[in-house]
């Protein structure tokens, strides 16, 4: 399975990271899982706390993806009115798996008008959600292929039970981040 962490203008760097390590966890005890960083191009993004990525992929490369996670951040809005990423989405959109939403992910696909009616949102962003979406009193609502979040760990909770129902065993995740906890 190969999962493409979406990076725009201050992405949430704590939704981003917990994706990748899981996913670094779970190919590490055998699955073969992928994930990597996908962004319209590979210049530097800042992200919500500071730190600058740079993408492994940008949009043009096409990377296949069977999992889009679109981590919560400031910049969504801009990224959603963006051309390029809005052809880069429908043409991967009929191939993906799932789609995962952080803290307001449901901006970005609203602005390209495939949000789900009710979502879930961080009480935070609530407002900017509100304008593409209800938001429901749940942690995650599952829509189709599109699961939306409460964002942070809910998104991390949220892709590791779709990884589970796809057969994968997520044991090694939840024992390392337990451990991280202790």
């Amino acid at each position: 399975m190969r999962i493409g962490v979406l990076l725009t203008m201050g992405f949430l760097e704590a939704e981003a990271a917990p994706v990748l390590e899981a996913a670094r966890l779970l190919r590490e005890a055998g699955s073969e899982i992928e994930a990597f960083t996908v962004a319209k191009s590979r210049h530097g993004l800042e992200g919500a706390a500071g730190s600058l990525w740079t993408a492994k992929y940008a949009v043009s490369a096409r990377p296949r993806l069977d999992v889009l996670v679109v981590p919560g951040g400031k910049g969504l809005e801009r990224a959603g009115a963006d051309l390029q990423l809005e052809l880069w989405l429908e043409e991967i959109w009929d191939g993906l798996q799932a789609v995962f939403l952080g803290a307001n992910g449901a901006v970005f696909l609203g602005r390209l008008g495939r949000a789900p009616a009710l979502v879930a949102a961080h009480p935070a962003y609530g407002a900017e959600v509100r304008r593409y979406a209800q938001i429901g009193h749940e942690t995650a609502y599952a829509v189709g292929k599109v699961t939306s979040t409460a964002g942070y760990l809910f998104l991390l909770g949220a892709l590791l039970d779709h990884l589970g129902s796809q057969g994968y065993d997520i044991t090694p995740v939840l024992d390392q981040m337990a451990l991280a906890f202790d």
